[in-house]
């Protein structure tokens, strides 16, 4: 869902420096923050309702009722922010001579950071991911390509034998873009 540019006409989240190029990805679509807008206003209805009963918990009720009541308001709080995150998350790919950083961000503050060396082309491969059986395949139906399962792709870095996931995408061709981008600058 969060996707990486491919083109090199996107001064915005392709950053190309001295001896550094930054992939940031893009946010959602404005369709989901539609979506937001509509979750955000069921959500505080649901929260007005409850919002006197919550209070009579607080003052009247015993340990229980407290605590379901704090908990309650933990809930009410923490979900629109969790959320919220999903919506302001970032991911950032780094490459620079003989390494690759991985940042992942949320409200702009990055929550993880992992930097990874480089040593040969090989070391960026991208394989083929179906997890289901593809049974419009298997029938071989002309009115059932467009069901067909075609799965998607994902862009790998071997570090010291084990796996590590750049990125994954549907589209073959723009995982390739990424991988040629990324190498241009830590093979170079």
């Amino acid at each position: 869902m969060y996707l990486f540019p491919t083109k090199d006409d996107d001064p915005d989240h392709i950053i190309q420096g001295n001896q550094s190029l930054t992939l940031r990805s893009y946010g959602l679509p404005p369709i989901f923050w539609f979506y937001l807008v509509a979750i955000l206003t069921i959500f505080s209805f649901l929260a007005l309702n409850v919002w006197n009963p919550l209070q009579k918990m607080l003052i009247i009720g015993g340990a229980i009722d407290i605590m379901i009541a704090y908990s309650l308001l933990a809930l009410i709080f923490l979900a629109p922010v969790t959320l919220l995150g999903f919506y302001f998350y970032e991911k950032n790919l780094i490459a620079m001579k003989n390494s690759l950083t991985l940042v992942h961000k949320v409200f702009f503050i990055p929550f993880l950071k992992k930097t990874y060396k480089i040593s040969s082309k090989e070391c960026l491969t991208i394989n083929h991911f179906i997890d289901s059986p593809n049974m419009a395949r298997i029938k071989d139906e002309k009115a059932l390509k467009a069901f067909q399962n075609r799965g998607y792709f994902e862009l790998f870095l071997m570090v010291d034998g084990k796996k590590v996931l750049v990125d994954r995408h549907s589209n073959h061709s723009s995982l390739v873009k990424i991988k040629k981008l990324v190498e241009q600058i830590a093979l170079s």
